[in-house]
């Protein structure tokens, strides 16, 4: 055969090949995925990321974004939709790197607050992961992330939960395996806040989708943050609905915590951040006389002990179901909710409107944790099928976090530590980091606002994953300084001597320990 002719039919044989791996043909084998569940939108090669505009959530924002040049390497975005039953709309988005820039991993990317929009998916793409997110099904509900649902649909409300996280997980797979013709050799979760609670759901509900997770922040028991909130709600407020505080009382009130701890508190903390912010009883009494002393109109009306009694736990029927607020957070973007997520919606239901906020009270508070607690919450204390598959996990707790307290994520650490039998065996697979002076997206953060996050943290779960480096520390960068902070595993504390870093040991627990009703979760709500 001459030289043409060998040309012309190897070039014949090996065509098909080369077309199925253009851009194109990938994307079509993807679109060929369509069945009655899966509807493949908007396909396409994009140069480089969106520009950067106004998130619609940022006030729920738990993670603390890069602020580090994304290389402009170019990807590929697929919009896909699902539909597992009639009312339910889950609108999800992958971004997959280059077929010669994958590194073979996937990662599911956690949204924020009552969802509707779609997270940006900054630095995953660009650095070679495949990355799949999604709206949580609730963009008809909030007007794309605008504003907080009215009503909630038994399909919504399945969505939100548990299931888009599962779905958009099992897709993406499916999307990925189709675009660069073989499966992820590994995957993991990021996600804070709402994010966080759905990195746990899948931890408890789906241990087989993810080898590793972060759970920043996570809101994980979501009804006692709800509950929290009527809480913190019926001490600023009096029964007309009233706003009983200002705005600088509030401030004058965080900033006394930090003060009041400025001579016990270590390097570089005191009198910037709380170290810990978990107070005695006593110690709450000390730091509000001095808030006192700082603005007096505190004295009048009974303010003093209805600020004792949001830092104090809350209990029901003699049941603990709320932990308390943490001395030290910035509560003044929160006085004037009833819920973050559900429990407004949950009272238009009674007939309850904002007008009538004021009489809500324990009856009502009993009725929704019986409605919504089990699948809303991702709490349940029983990891062992993660353990067992391998699967590690890290979360963070904000020690200034207004939004998700970190004595309920404390709390359900201690909780898992008990059923595993013992601190050690859970450091095994699963590590908390509770950060000082942080806050969520809109806090008052004297540190940080928002966890550490980004590819940093990221790097650090796949090291522990693929090489078996167990964590001793996560990275905080400390913009008003312009450093960075280690943060201990839990129950540690990192300390500056001499311009050096060690680990001290600070105490385990909390005050009161949440009672089993606030923290049921339905693990299988398939069944």
């Amino acid at each position: 055969m001459n030289r043409p002719l060998f040309l012309a039919v190897a070039l014949a044989f090996l065509a098909p090949t080369w077309a199925a791996n253009t851009i194109p043909e990938r994307l079509e084998r993807v679109k060929a995925l369509a069945d009655e569940v899966l509807s493949i939108g908007k396909t396409g090669f994009h140069a480089k990321e969106d520009a950067t505009g106004k998130d619609p959530l940022w006030m729920f924002r738990a993670i603390a974004e890069d602020d580090i040049p994304v290389p402009s390497n170019g990807f590929v975005r697929i919009d896909f939709t699902l539909k597992p039953e009639a009312g339910s709309f889950i609108r999800c988005r992958a971004e997959l790197p280059l077929p010669e820039k994958w590194n073979g991993t996937f990662w599911g990317r956690g949204n924020s607050g009552y969802a509707g929009a779609i997270p940006r998916l900054r630095g995953f793409a660009a650095y070679g992961d495949a990355v799949v997110t999604t709206d949580l099904g609730t963009s008809r509900l909030t007007n794309g992330g605008k504003c907080p649902p009215d009503r909630w649909t038994d399909a919504a409300r399945r969505d939100f939960d548990w299931r888009a996280t599962h779905m958009m997980t099992v897709y993406g797979k499916r999307i990925v395996k189709a675009f660069f013709g073989k499966e992820p050799r590994r995957n993991y979760f990021y996600g804070g806040s709402t994010g966080g609670r759905q990195a746990m759901s899948e931890a408890i509900r789906f241990p087989a989708d993810y080898d590793g997770i972060i759970a920043n922040l996570p809101d994980n028991n979501a009804m006692a943050v709800e509950i929290g909130s009527w809480h913190l709600y019926r001490q600023t407020h009096d029964s007309s609905g009233r706003l009983l505080f200002t705005t600088n009382e509030m401030r004058v009130v965080a900033d006394a915590a930090v003060e009041f701890k400025r001579k016990t508190d270590p390097k570089p903390y005191a009198g910037n951040a709380l170290a810990d912010a978990r107070f005695s009883e006593k110690d709450i009494d000390r730091y509000l006389m001095l808030a006192a002393e700082r603005c007096p109109s505190l004295v009048k009306d009974g303010k003093l002990a209805r600020l004792k009694a949001i830092h104090r736990p809350l209990f029901i029927d003699g049941k603990c179901v709320f932990n308390g607020f943490a001395p030290g957070s910035y509560l003044v973007p929160r006085m004037n909710k009833m819920g973050i997520v559900y429990l407004r919606a949950y009272l238009m239901t009674l007939g309850i409107g904002e007008s009538k906020w004021g009489q809500v009270g324990e009856k009502e508070m009993l009725g929704f944790m019986r409605e919504y607690a089990p699948t809303f919450n991702a709490c349940a204390s029983d990891l062992s099928a993660f353990r067992k598959r391998g699967g590690k996990l890290i979360m963070t707790a904000g020690w200034e976090d207004q939004t998700i307290p970190p004595e309920l994520i404390v709390d359900y650490y201690e909780r898992v530590v008990e059923a595993d039998g013992g601190l050690e065996k859970t450091k095994e697979y699963f590590r908390l980091f509770c950060v000082p002076g942080c806050a969520p997206g809109g806090g008052k953060g004297r540190i940080i606002t928002g966890a550490p996050g980004g590819r940093a943290l990221r790097e650090i779960l796949v090291n522990w994953v693929e090489n078996g480096k167990a964590p001793d520390a996560i990275p905080c960068r400390w913009a008003a300084r312009k450093t960075s902070i280690p943060v201990a595993v839990y129950p540690g504390l990192a300390v500056e001597r001499d311009g050096r870093w060690s680990t001290a040991e600070t105490r385990r627990g909390i005050s009161a320990r949440l009672g089993d009703d606030v923290s049921k979760t339905k693990v299988c709500p398939l069944e």
